[in-house]
């Protein structure tokens, strides 16, 4: 009887201990997946692929350029809502850089009514499509700082197309906060900055 206890109570430890070490593995197998995971998939002509599940990354901000505070004509009328991928987010809240393989989404949705119980203001509409745009110093070593812009026809459409650079690229080299990217007006990224409390 008590060799049969001291059997039961071995077994019942190895299995315990094996668990431990099945969920260790599991754990330490999706902390290196989400480290080297990749968010850009791109054609052989390295176009990029719509972005998948994107509205699980990162959000950074959803900044507005309404047509009644410019002449109602302003290049970008719609409300943009802004995410970055988990790694390229783990790697800024370390460095303050963009990291080489850097995919920034921007989700583009109208501008809808502009009164609500909580006051009047300018709240989001109807989603019309979205852009993105990569740094990738491998694919693109000949554009502003590494970065593509694309945009996308539709929510359905399986690539997107890249822009020339004078489209996006120049304004964002004339006025982006840091490499590219308008960081002046997100303050997720800015607080998030190594030695920033802002």
């Amino acid at each position: 009887m008590l060799k049969f206890k001291s059997t039961l109570v071995s077994g019942i430890v190895s299995v315990l201990f094996a668990g431990s070490l099945v969920n260790l593995a599991h754990a330490s197998d999706a902390h290196h997946a989400h480290k080297g995971l990749n968010y850009g998939s791109f054609t052989k002509e390295h176009d990029l692929l719509t972005p998948k599940g994107y509205r699980e990354w990162v959000f950074v901000g959803s900044p507005v350029t309404p047509k009644d505070m410019n002449d109602g004509n302003p290049a970008f009328p719609e409300f943009h809502n802004v995410y970055i991928d988990p790694t390229s987010w783990d790697h800024w809240k370390k460095t303050g850089e963009f990291r080489d393989g850097t995919v920034i989404v921007k989700e583009l949705v109208s501008v809808g009514a502009k009164e609500s119980a909580s006051g009047n203001g300018y709240f989001q509409g109807e989603f019309l499509g979205i852009a993105a745009t990569v740094k990738d110093s491998k694919r693109y070593p000949d554009r502003p700082g590494n970065w593509a812009y694309f945009t996308f026809e539709s929510y359905e459409a399986k690539q997107g197309v890249i822009q020339a650079d004078e489209a996006c690229a120049a304004c964002h080299k004339a006025n982006a906060a840091q490499d590219m990217v308008f960081t002046q007006h997100y303050p997720v990224l800015r607080a998030a900055k190594p030695g920033k409390k802002d």
